[in-house]
């Protein structure tokens, strides 16, 4: 009985609940349910993520926006000069002119590339004559050692020396250091890393280096050790800068023409302008004005610099084309990136005693980004140079010395590519000089007072 009553209480307890009024209904509407212990969704939780989110993408792409405005539109000098390398770099390539006319407007990139034109109309004009320069008297005063190799006047090449007496045991002319790691730390006049000091060849190679590039520069103390070579197969494919120097016999190699290169996979096998070895023309004339004619003249080893006439390749033991001039007389004739930006370059100068300069800086890499023209000029001027000219670049950019590569090509094979042409090295042993003291003579007797010298300050 009393279970039946309890029982019964509880469902009239039960039915009591159940039975809801209109202002408790509303009240609960307005009222969040208390919680059950269970985690329950709260309403508009989704729509406050994904608003969250539109506005997150919304400020991320607006500082995208901004950057792109800035970069492209602003006159702020640091800004202006890296985005004008930038469109340089870019659009004096073969194959990676997209980098830029796929987000830059076109009049932006045509202002840019103005300025690489009026580059090349600024060159039409020039040419070296040698005005005021004495010819070369090749006295034994003239071939006193240090005088010759005076960017060995430093002080950690003189201790080097001191140190190290078995070098010069038989005279400076045999003397022969190869430090291409720079585990020897000997530096130039100039203060850079000084390389390889090969006295016999009459050469020496430099480590040189600047804001986001390095490079190395071969200086040629004898004009008649640097010559032209053809591809033995020119017209249909042509050699690797080793191939050159093997078959050739050269101690030294670096590329030298452009050539026809479309899309970036050309073999080398026709070349742009002109190529002459020993008189003969085995190229063809570049019509466009900026392109320069230079080489070294047979009758005084000079090097010229001037526009083509017809004819004039009688007048040379070697010469080509391209393009542009960096030095005419001792003056720079570019300035900044003089509209091609940063790339792997080479360059050829000489000094007012004969010397010849050499030089490849690396690019597209890592280590080295590459330099500008005037970068080039500035790094020649720096060893006197007298006369000075752009060689072509890019990946074709390389130096070969003594079966090494001693620069980093940006090519696919790290090698370079196959060339019409390159200028080379011959060993002094290979060489006939002209109008000079036999190459051979032992000026080891004024050693010791050079030793104890001073460095120039």
């Amino acid at each position: 009985m009393d279970t039946n009553n309890n029982s019964h209480d509880n469902n009239s307890n039960t039915e009591d609940h159940d039975i809801v009024s209109f202002e408790d209904l509303h009240d609960n509407i307005d009222q969040p349910k208390k919680s059950s212990g269970k985690t329950s969704r709260k309403p508009g939780s989704r729509r406050e993520k994904l608003r969250n989110h539109f506005l997150r993408s919304g400020i991320a792409l607006s500082v995208i926006i901004i950057m792109y405005l800035t970069f492209v539109y602003s006159n702020i000098p640091f800004i202006e000069k890296w985005r004008t390398i930038y469109i340089e770099t870019a659009m004096t390539t073969n194959s990676h002119q997209w980098l830029a006319t796929w987000f830059i407007p076109d009049k932006i990139i045509a202002e840019v590339m103005q300025k690489y034109k009026d580059g090349k109309a600024a060159q039409k004009n020039l040419e070296s004559n040698w005005d005021n320069v004495e010819d070369i008297v090749w006295s034994e005063e003239d071939m006193d050692f240090f005088n010759k190799f005076w960017e060995l006047q430093s002080d950690s090449f003189y201790k080097y020396v001191k140190e190290n007496p078995d070098l010069t045991k038989d005279g400076f002319n045999n003397l022969v250091i190869e430090d291409l790691d720079q585990k020897l730390h000997l530096k130039t006049s100039e203060g850079d890393a000084l390389l390889v000091v090969d006295i016999p060849n009459n050469l020496l190679i430099v480590g040189v280096s600047g804001t986001g590039y390095q490079g190395k520069l071969a200086i040629v103390k004898e004009s008649e050790q640097v010559f032209m070579a053809k591809s033995t197969a020119l017209g249909s494919f042509g050699q690797e800068i080793d191939s050159f120097c093997e078959t050739n016999n050269a101690i030294l190699g670096i590329n030298a023409s452009g050539f026809v290169d479309p899309k970036g996979e050309g073999s080398g096998a026709e070349i742009k302008g002109c190529l002459v070895i020993d008189g003969v023309d085995y190229g063809s004339h570049h019509e466009e004005a900026a392109w320069k004619y230079f080489g070294v003249k047979e009758k005084d080893e000079r090097m010229y610099i001037s526009a083509y006439t017809p004819g004039m390749q009688e007048d040379y033991r070697w010469a080509m084309e391209f393009y542009p001039s960096l030095i005419i007389d001792g003056q720079s004739v570019v300035d900044g990136t003089y509209g091609m930006g940063i790339q792997p370059r080479s360059t050829i100068g000489q000094t007012k005693d004969g010397t010849m300069l050499l030089l490849v800086v690396d690019g597209r890499q890592t280590h080295s980004l590459g330099c500008t023209v005037a970068d080039c000029s500035d790094i020649m001027l720096r060893y006197k140079a007298y006369q000075g000219m752009n060689l072509d670049g890019g990946s074709s950019s390389v130096m070969f010395y003594k079966g090494n590569f001693i620069t980093s090509s940006s090519s696919v094979t790290g090698r370079g590519r196959y060339m019409p042409n390159a200028i080379l090295v011959k060993a002094a042993s290979d060489t006939t000089f002209k109008n000079k003291t036999d190459q051979s003579s032992d000026n080891s007797s004024d050693n010791e007072n050079i030793i104890k010298a001073q460095p120039a300050n």
